[in-house]
């Protein structure tokens, strides 16, 4: 189904993935600002298209900030638990052997170590909100500090998480919202239904940005949009280009302005890229790397 948009050309390039002269939008900000905190957001089955083809006023604040890809790709093992462990520890799915996609507690935990272990081992403190309980299977107990599933829908999962960002100011945050996928695979992708779960994505992507906002900890955050995956009709399988193509936007400290990123960028760079952000090293078996183009 076709978005019907009017755009002004400024508009127009950035939601296309073109800059409109040069490659950004606006003149890069003052650096040197320290990276204390990272929040990384995953929107499962959020692609890109329902992002840049609709009014998504808090995701369009953070781009038109920040630096953006509207063609970053999952692995091929395009489901919500392959994803996520590729996206957590920077490996494929042959390195962290999780190729499951639902909660089988006789089958163990991931097999690579996540960001969050190393950010725990380091004394950071830690925490994840997730809309689907088999997450649990990337996070074990003892590898962060807190994991909670307060609800399927991001309502309740931003809620809670807003609540913690602000009393507890915590150095690494993972939360995931649900509401993309599950209209997906009921109504289909880019379907109606669809668009309205991502709008409903962006007003909680809004919450956690307010939450941060009164926290005084927005100024120090590096925020990472993400997805585990795209999708296609009512299901995504990785074998169509739709299934593994998701966005990638990140804003905070240093990162450059309405900057399209030109390299190509694979979910397993998330993991990279949100270590060097907090200062911490990169272990030589991560098959992702760092973005650094996204910085000033």
């Amino acid at each position: 189904m076709a978005f019907a948009l009017s755009l002004s050309p400024t508009e127009a390039a950035v939601r296309s993935g073109l800059p409109p002269a040069g490659q950004s939008l606006v003149k890069p900000g003052p650096a040197g600002r320290p990276i204390r905190r990272v929040l990384i957001l995953s929107e499962d089955g959020m692609r890109p298209e329902l992002i840049y083809k609709q009014h998504m006023p808090w995701h369009e604040r953070l781009y038109q900030q920040g630096a953006y890809s509207w063609h970053a790709r999952t692995i091929r093992t395009a489901s919500t638990l392959p994803s996520h462990a590729s996206m957590l520890s920077g490996v494929d799915v042959n390195l962290h052997r999780l190729t499951w996609n639902n909660w089988r507690p006789s089958k163990g935990f991931i097999q690579a170590p996540t960001i969050f272990k190393m950010a725990v081992d380091q004394g950071m403190k830690t925490a994840a909100f997730v809309g689907k309980f088999k997450l649990r299977h990337i996070l074990p107990a003892g590898t962060v500090g807190v994991f909670e599933r307060p609800g399927y829908y991001c309502r309740k999962v931003s809620e809670e998480a807003a609540r913690y960002l602000e009393k507890e100011k915590p150095e690494l945050t993972f939360v995931h919202f649900s509401d993309p996928d599950e209209a997906g695979h009921s109504a289909g992708w880019l379907s109606e239904r669809q668009k309205r779960a991502a709008q409903t994505s962006d007003a909680c992507l809004g919450t956690l940005v307010q939450a941060l906002e009164r926290a005084g900890t927005l100024d120090d955050t590096l925020i990472i949009v993400s997805a585990d995956h795209g999708g296609h009709n009512h299901n995504h399988s990785g074998a169509l280009a739709c299934d593994r193509e998701i966005p990638w936007i990140a804003h905070g400290p240093n990162v450059r302005r309405g900057y399209l990123i030109r390299s190509r960028i694979s979910t397993m760079d998330t993991a990279p890229t949100a270590l060097t952000a907090l200062g911490l090293p990169v272990p030589p078996g991560i098959t992702g790397r760092p973005i650094k183009e996204i910085f000033e």
